[in-house]
């Protein structure tokens, strides 16, 4: 595979990712092969070897002889995904709470200030950039990289425009909480409290109770 052939995967890739987070592409939505092929000018071999590495990554669901889908997330599926990545968050931490640095800790507080001006400025979009940012952060650290690799499956499932379901001013009340939990989780760096945060991100930053919203900390 040339390194051109990859490259346009990538393309038609991020294009169709830019499409579900811009809400153009609807959950349970059949994607047009052939409206891809046409507004991007490429074949379908790499249209569709996108497709099927964005039902690889939970984007989209591959159903046998109709096609792919965007894929919906229910409460009953995000709460299985929070009692899994839950858990996996709060080891990343622990297995990070030695290894992070001073510079670090800085870049974790100057995340957590921009999540606050985002909220402020109701710039929901640019706070899921920030707070993936946050957690990538500590995850970088803790030297285990398929735990970081299964983190981010799971993280996949939950996209930008589900932020569109929620009302704002439900929306701004729970993003709000969710960053005073990214200060405690600083706090708790800080301290190198390794138990306490990972008992911390397990049982409160990832609760069951944050599921309904289908918005992610």
């Amino acid at each position: 595979m040339t390194n051109e052939y990859r490259s346009l995967k990538g393309h038609v890739y991020d294009y169709i990712v830019d499409l579900i987070d811009g809400g153009a592409l609807a959950d349970d939505h059949k994607i047009s092969e052939q409206q891809i092929c046409e507004a991007l000018g490429v074949s379908r071999t790499p249209v569709r070897e996108a497709l099927i590495q964005l039902a690889s990554d939970g984007y989209l669901e591959n159903v046998p002889r109709k096609g792919f889908y965007v894929k919906s997330v229910t409460e009953d599926s995000a709460r299985e995904i929070v009692e899994v990545i839950g858990p996996l968050d709060g080891r990343a931490a622990l297995l990070a709470v030695d290894h992070v640095t001073e510079e670090d800790l800085a870049q974790l507080q100057f995340l957590h200030g921009s999540m606050e001006l985002a909220i402020e400025k109701r710039l929901y979009k640019k706070y899921d950039d920030l707070q993936r940012d946050f957690h990538a952060c500590y995850m970088e650290k803790c030297g285990n990289a398929r735990l970081v690799e299964l983190i981010r499956q799971l993280n996949r499932c939950f996209m930008k425009h589900e932020y569109a379901r929620v009302a704002e001013s439900d929306l701004d009340g729970l993003l709000r909480q969710a960053n005073d939990e990214h200060a405690e989780i600083v706090r708790l760096f800080e301290s190198r409290d390794g138990a306490g945060l990972q008992r911390y991100i397990r049982d409160v930053h990832w609760s069951d109770d944050n599921a309904k919203f289908l918005v992610w900390q």
